[in-house]
């Protein structure tokens, strides 16, 4: 397919709005990160990245949609804007790439199991090598705001250290929520 993955899961010429489908980006990056093993992560994808319809023109071959050459100062500039698309992408992916360094859950060697919690959630839980580490990896995959029950009692969210009641969650569209979980 001749598009980056940013389109791919939006429509760029609609009126979703942009923290939607950022949204909805970083559920999907999500996925990939959640998963066992060590994750190839493309470099147009951290920065959110759009198809490329000049360079396409410019060389006549559909592949350069996803191939533009950035440049450093104006990457720069886009990245201060915090409301930048690029801003957005980057912070977002900065916090899922910390919290997924900060658990030993994610270890490339550990195991994993695909939990069926809700029809809209992709949920993963992640184990440490030794077993003392467990992360709970929740993914709404929906644009609907879902409401479901776990076998979990408490844990950690990852991203703001909060300690959670774990065993009734409540996810927004596209929210990620990944969370340590005690007593593991």
């Amino acid at each position: 397919m001749n598009i980056n993955y940013f389109d791919a899961l939006s429509n760029p010429n609609g009126d979703e709005p942009l923290d939607l489908q950022v949204k909805r980006f970083i559920a999907a990056q999500a996925i990939m990160l959640a998963l066992i093993g060590v994750p190839g992560i493309y470099f147009h994808s951290l920065f959110g990245s759009r198809g490329w319809l000049a360079g396409v023109k410019q060389t006549g071959r559909n592949r350069t949609i996803n191939r533009e050459k950035l440049q450093l100062d104006e990457l720069q500039d886009q990245l201060t804007d915090k409301n930048s698309l690029r801003s957005k992408v980057f912070t977002r992916y900065t916090q899922l790439l910390k919290a997924r360094r900060s658990s030993p859950a994610f270890h490339p060697h550990g195991t994993q199991n695909i939990l069926d919690l809700h029809p809209a959630v992709f949920a993963i839980e992640r184990i440490s090598p030794d077993g003392r580490s467990r992360t709970l990896c929740l993914q709404n995959v929906s644009a609907q705001t879902i409401n479901f029950t776990t076998i979990y009692e408490s844990g950690t969210d990852l991203f703001t250290g909060q300690a959670l009641q774990v065993s009734n969650i409540t996810l927004e569209p596209y929210q990620v929520k990944w969370l340590a979980l005690l007593g593991a």
